[in-house]
């Protein structure tokens, strides 16, 4: 089994795992949804997934199931871009 088989393994089942499904496929890319839940996730052959809300508007991207993890728990954006604003936005409020 090759390392990109073995990415997209891991996280489809994590995402079977909390009654995602899987309901479109294109080349080696799957796409899962829940019922009544507007989160989307593409997840790549390597193991990379990228979240869209209902909106289709991307949300979350990530490369393992660590940042899987957060995005499902705490719908927190963890793209490396957007997650050095989060101190920023902090100190401003204060």
């Amino acid at each position: 089994m090759s390392v990109h088989d073995k990415g997209i393994e891991v996280l489809s089942q994590a995402l079977l795992d909390v009654d995602f499904r899987a309901v479109d496929e294109f080349d080696s890319f799957v796409t899962f949804e829940r019922p009544d839940d507007p989160l989307k996730i593409h997840v790549g052959p390597d193991g990379s997934f990228a979240a869209f809300n209902g909106d289709d508007e991307l949300i979350a991207e990530g490369e393992n199931p660590d940042d899987l993890y957060r995005v499902l728990v705490s719908k927190t954006v963890i793209s490396r871009s957007r997650a050095s604003e989060h101190p920023r936005r902090r100190d401003q409020k204060r």
